[in-house]
């Protein structure tokens, strides 16, 4: 996206929903009111939109009476805009034919774009190669509510053979290197060489008020790129662990072209 200031006046906000509600009311027959909050945290917009889904009928008992009750629930489809990066994100639940619908309301509403700019391919990728290693430790701030940062699971594929993967998958409760020493005994038989990582589960322990049992935030990471990570307070200081233990993405450097001599001499 290009780097402008998002427009979060009332007659903006407006009419980003009014974009969403007559989107779905046409497409799918849902979304006959819709509401759009905004809020800044820090260097990024949220948008939070909740449009009207289809009418749902539940079972209750009211006043001792045994009836169907109706109600209109909302769904949630969420923006987060950073200016200074130039980027979207966009949480929702619902098939990938609505992305570039909402990305393009987003665009038109709120940024004052006539059409939205093609998404050149994200080639940034995760290097999840070091979480294979048994001393591998995770790096925070001093003085971060981050506690201990366990890897669980972890799904190797293969470079040979297309579709071959394994997974190893260990409770690190009681012992942080628990799934290194089954992947080390795997390791004995099969040749992990021939195997890339290509996701990993975390499980992060986070101090979230004084005097309260830490939080566990469960975290997958799958190549080349995909977070489950969001943007709150919190997931935003574990994206920053990710950075500082040289995790999160990068470009991949080039691959470097041999030299007929080279070439001749393989």
């Amino acid at each position: 996206m290009p780097r402008v200031v998002a427009a979060t006046d009332k007659a903006s906000v407006a009419r980003l929903a009014d974009l969403i509600k007559n989107y779905f009311r046409a497409t799918e027959g849902r979304g006959r009111n819709c509401v759009v909050e905004a809020y800044r945290r820090g260097e990024r917009d949220y948008f939070f939109a909740f449009p009207e889904d289809h009418a749902q009928r539940s079972v209750e008992w009211v006043d001792g009476e045994f009836n169907p009750r109706p109600h209109n629930p909302a769904f949630e489809i969420v923006f987060v805009y950073a200016q200074g990066e130039g980027t979207l994100d966009l949480n929702f639940r619902g098939g990938q034919k609505f992305i570039a619908a909402l990305q393009g309301m987003f665009a038109q509403a709120i940024l004052k774009l006539d059409e939205l700019p093609p998404d050149p391919k994200d080639e940034r990728v995760y290097d999840l190669a070091p979480l294979t290693q048994a001393g591998f430790e995770f790096t925070h701030a001093l003085g971060s509510s981050i506690g201990t940062v366990v890897v669980k699971k972890l799904r190797l594929s293969s470079r040979v053979r297309a579709g071959d993967k394994i997974t190893v998958e260990a409770d690190g409760r009681s012992n942080r290197q628990a799934v290194h020493e089954l992947l080390a005994q795997v390791g004995q038989s099969v040749p992990l060489h021939l195997y890339n990582v290509t996701q990993v589960d975390l499980a992060a322990t986070v101090f979230v008020a004084e005097g309260k049992p830490p939080k566990t935030v469960n975290i997958r990471i799958t190549h080349p790129n995909s977070c489950s990570l969001k943007y709150d307070e919190i997931d935003l200081s574990l994206r920053q662990m990710l950075e500082d233990s040289g995790i999160e993405p990068h470009a991949p450097a080039p691959v470097e072209q041999a030299s007929p001599a080279q070439a001749a001499a393989a």
